[in-house]
Parts: structure tokens; C-alpha cells; sequence
């Protein structure tokens, strides 16, 4: 633990250098990566990462707990201009005061971000909650779903590895923090795991460290799952532009039984399997998932 340094940032975006190395990219010409904000017609505000200074060709959407700097990898690997969306409750990204982090509650304020930052985009990537929030935007704003890709995520599969929690979970340091988090997610670098203890662990009052995000300081909402599950897959076999699953080539988070619903319910879904991805693909496999995406884009375009 001694070798890395868990004194904060200055500059939210100073480790952007040391991700793109890591990933493999070369180091000089790094894309401009900024945040930027959308305010909502009914209150608060969602916040985005933009990676690049054209209109963003690529929409990314995090799972329950992370937030927009988790696709850091993959949207410097990719090379397109991209926008990584906190979705609300999460990163930098207004909390619900309804406590309310469904798919469908949670779509409108989506694609208001989306519709301000990256309305042109042809594809948006999605995992876990990001995935299904995705999904639920196909009856909503379908202009704003021109392509679609599922990361290791389906409706029905389990959640992430975030817990949810009566009360905050609280550390008495950084240090602590990161040895829990190593804990939960051995199949991350000890380097990744510090860049997300400095951009989601905040100080209280009281001088103890708890998650930005609000999800995890919620009690679990009992009966309304199966419901939207259902809902959810009955908007991707509705769905008339091209999908497709993006899965890590071991069972992971989606069994057998997942992936013959699939087959069964959603036969148009493509699926693309990421050789040696853990359940993090964006962690595990970046470049693979950014030349994944890249695939999907311009096979796209020359289909058009």
C-alpha cells in the first residue's frame, strides 16, 4: 500500500496520462477529456465526461455504484469523441430525492443528458444499470437509441457487486477504504482501484470517507424487480435497431439459462464474446471492448 499514494487530486483529470499508459495507448496527443452538465427541467443535474473536442460518436452509461470514470480506458482506447454519463445518484450527478434509482425512473433524465450532450451519437454502451437504463429508453426517446450495446448485462441478471446498505458505508481513511475495495474487486489493477478511491470516496464532516453515490446508502426496495425485468425485456425484443451483447467468454454474471432467454425472446441481438474479460470488461479488457464497440459502429455505418 505504501507504493501508492492516496493523497487527493488537484485536478480531477491528472491520472488520465497514467490510464491511457496502462491501457497501452501512447502517451503523447491525449485527447482533450473535460466534464460537462446538463441542468434538468424538473431540478438537479446530470454531469458527463466528454473524451475529445468533436460531438460525441459513443454514449457510455456505468452500472449501480460507479460512476462516468469507470469508462475511462475504453473511451480513450476507442479513439471516437465519447461522452461517459454519471447517471443520477451517482458521480457528479444530482441525487433523487425520491431515492427512486430504477431503470425507468431514471430514463428521462438519461435522455435529457444524452439529448444536450451527445444527441448525434451512434451508439450507447451500457452495463449493468447503465444497460437497462438504456433499455428503458426505447419507448421513450427511440431517436436517441440509434444502436445499442449490453455489457456483460441482460434484464433479469444480478445486480453489481454494490450492496445495498440502511446507512452510508463509512471508512475511517482512504487506505481502509481501498483494502475493502480490493477485497470486493480482485480482478481490478491496485492502480484502478486508487483512481476510483479518489474520484468516489468524499469527506464528511465528521472526518470519516463514504461513496458519492446515493444507491448504496439506500435500503433495498422489495417487489418491484420481476416487474421491470419483464418490462425490460419486452423493450428489447421490441427493439428495431441493431443490439447487441457484449459478454465476458466465461458465464460470469450470465448463465447459460441468460443467454438461451436470449436466443429464445431476442434472437436480433448479436453477442460478442471478449476473450479473457472478467465481469469488469472496462477494467479488465478495455482495448478489446473499445475495438468491440468500434466494430458494432462502422459495421453500422456500412450497412446504411
Amino acid at each position: 500500500m505504501a507504493s501508492l499514494s492516496l493523497a487527493g487530486l488537484d485536478d480531477e483529470f491528472a491520472l488520465v496520462a497514467e490510464t491511457a499508459a496502462e491501457t497501452g495507448l501512447p502517451g503523447g496527443g491525449l485527447p482533450l477529456v473535460r466534464r460537462g452538465w446538463v441542468n434538468l427541467p424538473a431540478g438537479g443535474r446530470v454531469s458527463g465526461v466528454l473524451c475529445g473536442g468533436r460531438p460525441p460518436e459513443l454514449v457510455f452509461l456505468h452500472d449501480s455504484g460507479e460512476s462516468a470514470r469507470v469508462w475511462d480506458a475504453v473511451a480513450l482506447a476507442a479513439g471516437r469523441p465519447s461522452v461517459a454519463l454519471d447517471l443520477p445518484g451517482h458521480g457528479r450527478s444530482s441525487w433523487r430525492r425520491d431515492g427512486r434509482y430504477e431503470p425507468g425512473e431514471m430514463a428521462t433524465a438519461v435522455a435529457a443528458a444524452i439529448h444536450s450532450l451527445a444527441a448525434r451519437a451512434g451508439l450507447v454502451a451500457g452495463t449493468g444499470l447503465g444497460g437497462l437504463t438504456a433499455l428503458a429508453l426505447r419507448r421513450r426517446s427511440p431517436a436517441l437509441l440509434p444502436q445499442l450495446a449490453l455489457v456483460n448485462t441482460l434484464p433479469g441478471s444480478p445486480p453489481g457487486r454494490m450492496q445495498p446498505r440502511t446507512e452510508a458505508e463509512r471508512f475511517a481513511s482512504r487506505e481502509t477504504a481501498f483494502a475493502v475495495l480490493a477485497a470486493r474487486r480482485p480482478e481490478r489493477s491496485r492502480s484502478s482501484l486508487r483512481r476510483e478511491i479518489l474520484h468516489e470516496l468524499i469527506q464528511d464532516p465528521d472526518g470519516s470517507w463514504v461513496w458519492r453515490h446515493h444507491p448504496g446508502n439506500l435500503p433495498a426496495r422489495a417487489g418491484a424487480q420481476a416487474g421491470e425485468d419483464e418490462t425490460l425485456w419486452t423493450e428489447l425484443t421490441q427493439l428495431t435497431t441493431a443490439t447487441a451483447l457484449v459478454r465476458s467468454d466465461w458465464a460470469g454474471r450470465l448463465t447459460a439459462a441468460d443467454l438461451a432467454r436470449l436466443r429464445r425472446r431476442a434472437p436480433h441481438v448479436e453477442v460478442l464474446a471478449v476473450p479473457g474479460a472478467g465481469e469488469d470488461i472496462a477494467v479488465t479488457q478495455p482495448t478489446a471492448l473499445a475495438s468491440a464497440l468500434n466494430h458494432l459502429l462502422t459495421k453500422e455505418v456500412r450497412q446504411r
